[in-house]
């Protein structure tokens, strides 16, 4: 029987991977060559060129290292390139992971004798779209030529929940791997599952633990024994050794998830020092170690049970994901009910592969559609399905359409589906074909197995005909929701705000469109006047806390015409189930439709080693001061995220993480990461101590708003004063809930709407030119300025409306940048 569903899912993961295939409702693991379930996600050219992956490849980490990598998952979607000093080969994280899938296709061939073209492939909830995108470029140079992603908690929701009686429940989804942590809350209900709320850390995983034990255990023990100079993380000199150092510190981790103690023993250092190092090491140590990187993933948890309004006592479970879920200290500090959850723990399906289950029955419930359609051949006949091959339901719907090799359609011609796997056979019984070839009708399933259905097809005297296919299949089980979009995406605009477009949560497919204005006058064939539309993606409302994805960019040499400062421009953004996102944006006054290219230079403003220990500077001694001013006050929520600050050891994790980037590609997008963490944290600190006069600024912006919106001069719409009615409801609401950057970014909302309603009034424009004009001074180009001001009077004297205002805002424009008047037209330009 030929596939009629993708069927092979696969766990692409940071440390290790895997493959497995569903057999109607159970999966079988693909064994490699070796015969193990999971393959080690590491690759190494050897010296006669060829390329291995897998367990060889990983060892060859510990002799080899500048010809063996591993752990580049974490570096996809960015501007990383990996050299194999020897053959000088030159690979970007996407084609090491190609590698790695098309080791896991070679043991489908031997063990199935099957080529695969499609397949399901897990990414972490928390996985920012470019490195969606990076994936699947990976999947492509495999040979994978259908991919369809899916969240690895999603995944493992439904490897324990596929053949669930549970009903009306919430699961927690604990997932830590090798280098990433997922947390998602899932909610069973009706036949269905669905992520109610995620969150995440794409840098918070097992690999932490291990350079923890290297670090603070095996390096001090190390430089007693032997005068190694400079003997450091960072340093190039020494990159061997800390490869070795971290190989051995992991297996020695999994050895005492099981002992008491482990015994670490390397023949040799490395090339460089060749010398021999022994150490023991003893589980209270690991744990006393993985303590700070387990609060971290507790905290959130806790996190996204809050942000849903959810106590411990809500969730009937936590099911356990990915190999350091077995460590036993992890085990009893999640259970714990003061420190951790509090909550049961489940993990009947094994950790290390539940993730590939998940994603090989979702695999199950997706259609492999042929490139091609096929052709009728002669005396035969072709029959279209339409179907779901999977789902709650024991009657599904089955619609078709019957094809002929001349196109016609045979009077008479009836259809007939047979169950033979039902426990007492059943049949459909002869079904009537329409003239057009049409069909629908409902076939019986049985829960537990899959059901493999037999096509007939008869003539009108009863004869049987050829058709293909000949068979479908559906398995009654429990159904996945629509996926939700883990990360808000939106625009940022010039004065670091964000105008979110798509929302955290909302079921994909989605597609939405914002209007903007363009903030300066772009001219027709000067390259140096550019339109920047920068995308991103997270949750902070200040820009620059966030994730960038990419830039959509229109120069002056690529218009046809001059495009004005306020000029319209239409934002579009489509994502997919599987996270594939497209961003358009339409000029009207160009009827020109220009399409987003995907960051490929990591963030946008990616910081050297320098700058990045400049801004550490400022991020600690602004620490000192909020601790400062925290002392003096009562507020709990500025002592609770300061107390995390420390448990989670931010300052520190920053500091180990710099002093590593020299060597470690890691390492430097997780200093990024964990300085960005860090820098919010304390906006989150100051904005508590600040949440009093944050309140009383919401209540005078409702006043003033509320006298814009009530004033008959001012020509209101009926929707304005409606949008106004739900933007002051929403602000009180938010006011409810603590949280400072929703509050600002609803203020800022009210903001928009007051000064939109102004933007109509000449008077207002006017006004703004005598300000800015008292403003000359400060800005940038006073001759420009000038130049502007005689414009602006220009426009004044003969009525001209639409000169005054382009005046006004390139004046603006010159203002310095942060400056509060030039804030008030980026607020507008939203």
């Amino acid at each position: 029987m030929s596939r009629t569903t993708i069927d092979f899912g696969i766990d692409l993961g940071t440390t290790n991977s895997s493959i497995g295939v569903i057999r109607g409702t159970e999966v079988d693991i693909i064994l490699n060559n070796e015969s193990q379930p999971i393959t080690p996600s590491a690759v190494m050219v050897d010296k006669g060129g060829r390329i291995i992956v897998g367990r060889s490849a990983k060892e060859g980490l510990m002799k080899d290292h500048e010809n063996a990598f591993c752990e580049f998952k974490l570096q996809m979607g960015e501007n990383t390139e990996y050299v194999f000093r020897r053959s000088g080969r030159r690979s970007k994280p996407e084609d090491l992971s190609a590698e790695v899938l098309k080791s896991l296709k070679a043991d489908v061939r031997l063990k199935l004798k099957e080529d695969i073209e499609a397949a399901v492939i897990t990414v972490p909830a928390a996985f920012e779209l470019p490195q969606c995108e990076a994936t699947r470029q990976a999947a492509q140079q495999a040979g994978l030529h259908t991919t369809i992603l899916i969240q690895e908690p999603v995944a493992a929701a439904l490897a324990y929940g596929f053949q669930t009686e549970s009903e009306k429940v919430y699961w927690l989804v604990y997932d830590l791997g090798g280098g990433t942590f997922d947390a998602a809350v899932m909610q069973v209900r009706d036949d269905e599952i669905r992520v109610v709320h995620h969150d995440g850390d794409n840098h918070l995983g097992g690999k932490l633990i291990d350079w923890a034990i290297v670090e603070d255990l095996l390096v001090p023990a190390l430089l007693k024994e032997h005068r190694l100079p400079d003997f450091q993380r960072g340093n190039p000199k020494w990159e061997g050794a800390f490869h070795a150092l971290k190989c051995y510190a992991e297996n020695a981790k999994i050895r005492v998830s099981r002992d008491e103690k482990a015994y670490i023993d390397i023949p040799f250092i490395c090339h460089e020092y060749p010398k021999p190092f022994e150490f023991e090491l003893k589980r209270d140590d690991v744990e006393r170690l993985a303590r700070p990187i387990i609060i971290r993933s507790i905290n959130l948890c806790k996190k996204v049970l809050a942000e849903k309004r959810l106590g411990f006592a809500d969730i009937e479970k936590v099911l356990l994901v990915g190999g350091p879920t077995l460590m036993p200290y992890l085990r009893n500090l999640l259970s714990d009910t003061n420190d951790g959850l509090g909550i049961p723990l489940s993990y009947t399906n094994d950790p290390l592969t539940v993730v590939t289950h998940g994603a090989s029955i979702y695999a199950g419930t997706k259609r492999l559609e042929s490139a091609t359609p096929i052709k009728a051949a002669k005396g035969q006949y072709v029959v279209d399905l339409e179907y779901k091959p999977s789902g709650p339901d024991t009657e599904p719907f089955v619609w078709g359409r019957v094809r002929g090799y001349d196109g016609e359609i045979p009077d008479g011609l009836t259809i007939e589906f047979i169950n033979t796997d039902c426990r007492q056979q059943w049949r459909s019984g002869r079904i009537g074909i329409s003239p057009d070839g049409t069909f629908r009708t409902n076939v019986l399933a049985e829960k537990g197995r899959r059901n493999v259905f037999s096509i007939e097809l008869f003539d009108a005297r009863g004869t049987k005909l050829n058709c293909q296919p000949d068979n479908f299949a559906y398995t009654v089980a429990i159904e996945i929701v629509d996926p939700p979009l883990p990360h808000n995406v939106g625009v940022a605009l010039v004065n670091n705000d964000m105008n979110w477009v798509l929302e955290k949560g909302t079921p994909l497919p989605v597609r939405r469109k914002t209007d903007l204005k363009s903030a300066f006058e772009v001219r027709k064939g000067v390259k140096e006047h550019i339109i920047k539309i920068p995308l991103m993606e997270g949750q902070k409302a200040r820009a620059n806390r966030n994730k960038y994805i990419g830039t959509l960019e229109i120069y002056g040499d690529q218009i046809t015409r001059d495009v004005p400062a306020g000029s319209d421009v239409e934002v579009t953004i489509h994502i997919d189930q599987s996270r594939q996102m497209v961003a358009k944006a339409y000029i009207p006054i160009l009827d020109e439709e220009y399409e987003l290219k995907f960051n490929k230079n990591g963030y946008s403003d990616k910081r050297n080693q320098e700058e990045i220990a400049k801004e550490l500077e400022i991020q600690k001694k602004r620490l000192e001061t909020v601790r400062e001013k925290a002392r003096g006050i009562s507020d709990g929520d500025a002592r609770r995220i300061l107390q995390q600050i420390d448990e989670e050891r931010m300052i520190q994790d920053v500091e180990k993480s710099l002093a590593a980037s020299r060597t470690d590609r890691d390492a430097s997008v997780k200093c990024e990461k964990r300085l960005l963490d860090l820098m919010s944290a304390i906006d989150e600190v100051e904005d508590a101590i600040e949440w009093p006069s944050l309140v009383s600024n919401a209540e005078r912006e409702i006043e003033e708003e509320r006298k814009i919106v009530n004033n008959n001069d001012f020509g209101v719409k009926p929707d304005e004063k409606r949008l106004f009615t739900d933007l002051e409801r929403e602000v009180r609401t938010v006011m409810d809930t603590r949280d400072a950057d929703h509050l600002a970014l609803k203020v800022r909302e009210l903001e928009r709407l007051g000064i939109t309603i102004l933007f109509r009034q000449p008077g207002w424009w006017v006004g703004c030119l005598d300000h800015l004009e008292n403003r000359r001074s400060t800005m940038s180009n006073q001759d420009l300025a000038g130049n502007y001001i005689a414009q602006g009077r220009r426009a004044i004297n003969t009525g001209d409306l639409e000169s005054l205002k382009a005046a006004v805002r390139q004046l603006w424009g010159l203002l310095p940048p942060g400056d509060k008047d030039r804030e008030i037209f980026s607020t507008v330009g939203k």
